[in-house]
């Protein structure tokens, strides 16, 4: 019998094989395709300033990834004029890659307006000062990302390369054959996990490796959801509050580009811990004896979340057992 975290490796295996990039990846000496990095070296990275902050990281992610297939991590350009380059953006935030878009120099009628989609392209003189260069487009935020990430799996770096200790096999050439590759919106729309029983053994590990369940840890499951093309967390929560535990934890899940959602009993996106750690001050947490307090506590969660990507729990109706609705 199947357990439920072999269905999850196998839904997220077949998600992964199923990578447009999957047969353009070739790392021998010989045939026709771009050179990400060969006997000349790594080819440069070019990314606007201003596109998205969840971009920019996970293409310093993508260098970093060809330096541990390489030995030498990739360069970034300050401007797009480098013979041969990898330039990424996300349409509407990238203004090299809308005039590519304008030029027709790429093709993004497959993407654009979609959720979550992207396209590697190569591309002959797209602008003058280059001579080749392989393009990664977004239609938004996370569609920029899943395509870097998806180049880096398919150059080698398993998306739990840093959680499992995969192995990089050393690599001293990377070829992407010559073409256009498309990448479509999910079928699922949110996707995700959810750090749940996380005592002792979750807890204590991250007590000892991190300081806590804070921003430093955060980050590392962040990049392992965007990495496997997850979008969607719902946090540890006994005894823990993802918002106030650290400051930096919201904020940093909104650059990512993760959707942040609450379990169980934890309506307008506040932790149980929140509530239980104000004691006896906030009184019972109980609609209908206490309801002031209890819509100032969810009114403070909305106010401190308005302007991050979230999924709101609204309650949980627990009238069955005899409880109040809100309980």
């Amino acid at each position: 019998m199947l357990s439920r975290r072999d269905m999850l490796s196998a839904s997220i295996a077949a998600a992964l094989a199923a990578s447009p990039l999957r047969a353009a990846v070739s790392f021998g000496g010989k045939g026709d395709g771009f050179e990400l990095a060969g006997p000349g070296g790594t080819i440069p990275l070019f990314v606007e300033p201003s596109d998205f902050a969840g971009v920019l990281r996970a293409a310093r992610d993508l260098a970093a990834d060809v330096g541990r297939v390489t030995g030498t991590d990739a360069s970034f350009s300050p401007t797009p004029d480098q013979p041969r380059m990898v330039l990424i953006g996300t349409l509407g935030e990238s203004p090299t890659i809308d005039r590519l878009a304008a030029t027709g120099k790429i093709d993004v009628a497959p993407i654009k307006g979609k959720w979550e989609s992207y396209s590697l392209q190569t591309v002959r003189n797209p602008m003058p000062g280059i001579e080749e260069a392989l393009v990664i487009i977004g239609s938004d935020k996370r569609g920029t990302i899943y395509g870097i990430y998806d180049l880096s799996q398919n150059i080698g770096i398993s998306p739990w390369y840093w959680w499992a200790d995969v192995p990089v096999i050393k690599r001293d050439r990377i070829r992407i054959s010559y073409g256009s590759y498309f990448q479509g919106e999910p079928a699922v729309r949110y996707r995700g996990i959810f750090l749940n029983n996380e005592a002792p053994c979750l807890s204590a590990w991250t007590a000892e490796k991190f300081g806590g369940m804070n921003a430093d840890f955060y980050t590392k499951v962040f990049e392992l959801l965007l990495r496997l093309r997850a979008n969607y967390l719902w946090p540890a929560m006994w005894n823990n509050a993802f918002n106030e535990d650290d400051p930096k934890n919201g904020p940093l899940a909104d650059e990512y580009g993760i959707v942040m959602g609450t379990s169980h009993h934890e309506p307008m996106n506040r932790a149980h811990k929140e509530w239980t750690s104000r004691r006896p001050g906030n009184g019972e947490w109980n609609y209908v004896s206490n309801r002031p307090a209890v819509q100032q506590f969810f009114r403070e969660g909305a106010r401190r979340s308005k302007d991050r990507e979230l999924l709101v729990t609204m309650g949980v109706d627990r009238r069955a057992k005899g409880t109040p609705l809100a309980g």
